[in-house]
């Protein structure tokens, strides 16, 4: 609103805050006008305030004047979100645990709790012009703590570092409120203690041992870790490497094992939908992202994003094949071109079909695609223009005008690799003008 503040809108159900209102519009000459059957207020509640107010926080609220951090909570010079939990969610917490939390010397505990419970910037639920919505490719907030809140979807369940979202988007004067079921903890183990704890990882924990990728697993450093379980190594030809991994077995497995590690923390989650990562000894390997599907070098990932203190595990159900690609440096501008042909030809049905989200989609899943292979080829100005049509700027309608952007921004980088090519070939061949010109 002109106020700054946010408000929900239900166009489905023809509610606007707390009135109803007439989804019927009377155009303007400068505007349109809806009708309610209520007076909106600003509220000058902030999220401690707010918090208070509501009934269902008075151990949360107890908790934020205990560890000192109201101040974070009632800071109006800046926007923030909460994540809630209701007094229920405390009491689920083990039997004594709640109570120590409040003693002296739990102090520090207690405060770094509640920090993962509030992170700076608005990150809605639903859709708020001019900000990142949670679930929207590469939006991943990060907690007061420092740690990551993984936001995932199952079906119609929204859940926040596995808590669940009972209600969200609750506006106050600093901010947004979503009321979850659980308390989330601020992670305290490594990636490696949490391969330990569960016994489906047990023959990956044992090749890690054996081969000594363990010890980068364990360090401070950040990694992502593709995690096979058991029944992935029990599968040939990988059985036969699993029960004696030593000698020439050993290397093997080590080249094996060292595709599932790679460099720096990936949310596979919600990551853009086509990243290329580099594992430990520096080899591409492509995280895509489609719909509910998730895979890393087209293997599903069925867990995603479990996250400790130094990176994340994701579960698959099978190893990654130890294949080499072609060089880098072996791909060509005619690549490249070829690449943004087939993308221009394999859109333009589904566009006549009138699927314009699809199109759309298709147009950003092969454009990070493109980037992520092939942007050395451009200069900045073509890669920004491609970045910024193929950005999910999460639209709810007009996706045909954002299909169509996508299409004219393929076809600039065509014309540009195209031009960059004919000059090559000139460059050739007036250094051998013997040679045939191709029809030139």
């Amino acid at each position: 609103m002109l106020t700054g503040q946010f408000l929900n809108i239900d166009y489905k159900n023809g509610k606007i805050g707390d009135t109803q209102f007439i989804p019927k519009v009377i155009p303007c000459s400068n505007g349109i006008i809806y009708l309610i059957d209520g007076v909106l207020s600003p509220t000058t509640d902030d999220l401690f305030q707010l918090l208070q107010k509501d009934g269902r926080f008075e151990i949360f609220t107890k908790a934020i004047t205990a560890s000192r951090q109201g101040k974070l909570f009632q800071n109006m010079h800046g926007l923030y979100t909460s994540f809630a939990p209701t007094d229920k969610a405390f009491q689920k917490l083990p039997k004594g645990v709640l109570d120590s939390l409040f003693k002296p010397e739990n102090d520090e505990r207690l405060e770094d709790i509640i920090k993962h419970h509030i992170t700076s910037g608005v990150y809605a639920v639903g859709k708020v012009p001019g900000y990142k919505s949670l679930g929207v490719a590469d939006v991943v907030p990060l907690s007061a703590f420092g740690q990551q809140l993984n936001f995932k979807v199952n079906k119609k369940t929204r859940t926040i570092d596995g808590a669940r979202i009972l209600e969200q988007d609750i506006p106050a004067a600093n901010g947004v409120i979503h009321v979850i079921d659980e308390v989330i903890l601020p992670v305290q183990d490594g990636i490696l203690d949490i391969l330990r704890e569960e016994p489906r990882f047990s023959i990956l924990v044992s090749l890690l041992d054996k081969t000594g990728l363990d010890l980068p697993v364990a360090s401070s450093s950040s990694y992502t870790i593709f995690a096979p379980t058991n029944e992935a190594w029990k599968k040939e030809p990988y059985a036969k490497l699993v029960k004696n991994p030593t000698g020439e077995a050993r290397e093997r497995l080590y080249g094996l094992l060292s595709r599932h590690v790679i460099v720096g923390k990936h949310v596979s989650e919600n990551g853009l939908v086509f990243s290329k990562l580099r594992t430990i000894h520096g080899a591409p390997i492509y995280l895509t992202r489609e719909g509910n599907d998730r895979r890393i070098s087209n293997i599903p990932i069925v867990e995603t994003d479990k996250e400790g203190f130094n990176g994340l595990v994701n579960v698959i159900n099978s190893v990654i094949p130890d294949q080499m690609e072609l060089p880098e440096g072996d791909i060509s501008t005619v690549d490249a071109i070829e690449f943004i042909q087939e993308t221009l030809e394999n859109a333009s049905p589904i566009y006549s079909k009138g699927e314009y989200e699809k199109c759309w989609r298709f147009y950003t899943y092969k454009g990070y695609e493109f980037l992520s292979k092939y942007s050395i080829f451009l200069d900045t100005s073509t890669r920004r223009t491609l970045t910024n049509a193929i950005a999910d700027n999460q639209p709810v309608y007009q996706f045909a005008d954002n299909a169509w952007s996508s299409r004219n921004a393929f076809r600039n980088v065509l014309r540009f690799l195209e031009r960059k090519e004919d000059r090559i070939i000139d460059s050739y061949l007036m250094e051998v003008p013997d040679r045939a010109r191709f029809g030139r």
